[in-house]
């Protein structure tokens, strides 16, 4: 089974130089917790969750209005290909202990995403899909939270 099977096609994405206000406004609308960042020639540069808009506004005292995206973003992109086995994107969710992968076409350019949902819906125990017992192994190692606690400036956070 593929990535461009099970994937959500029209994923909404937002810009880096938007602010939070604007990117939670879409994020409501489209009824997501993630957004893709993607560059003006639509090359993914970023992903913003509604969590780092709340720890930005948060920890900053300042107005969602008046936060960039690229300001509260991560930057470290994991991603795969429309084509490729819904295995191996698993698997790269499980290495990286995300729950959703922009999925990117042949130019390099936001094609969609794929969610943990979209495999547990759509590929878990079909043919040629993924196996129940490896999606439970992937889940608990995703759920398990990242290997390195983020390193957090105190002086940023007043």
């Amino acid at each position: 089974m593929k990535v461009h099977d099970i994937m959500t096609r029209d994923a909404v994405s937002c810009q880096t130089d938007m602010d939070l206000a604007s990117a939670a406004r879409i994020m409501l609308k489209g009824r997501v917790g993630t957004l893709p960042v993607v560059d003006p020639h639509g090359c993914v540069t970023g992903m913003l969750t509604d969590r780092d808009i709340a720890m930005a506004t948060g920890t900053r005292q300042l107005n969602a209005a008046n936060i960039a995206v690229h300001e509260a973003m991560s930057c470290r992109v994991r991603g795969c290909l429309a084509y490729d086995d819904v295995a191996a994107a698993l698997s790269l969710m499980e290495q990286a202990r995300v729950r959703r992968l922009p999925v990117l076409d042949a130019t390099g350019h936001l094609a969609g995403i794929l969610s943990i949902d979209d495999i547990l819906l759509r590929a878990v125990g079909e043919k040629d899909g993924i196996a129940p017992a490896d999606f439970l192994s992937a889940m608990r190692v995703i759920c398990a939270g990242p290997s390195v606690e983020p390193e957090v400036e105190e002086d940023k956070l007043w």
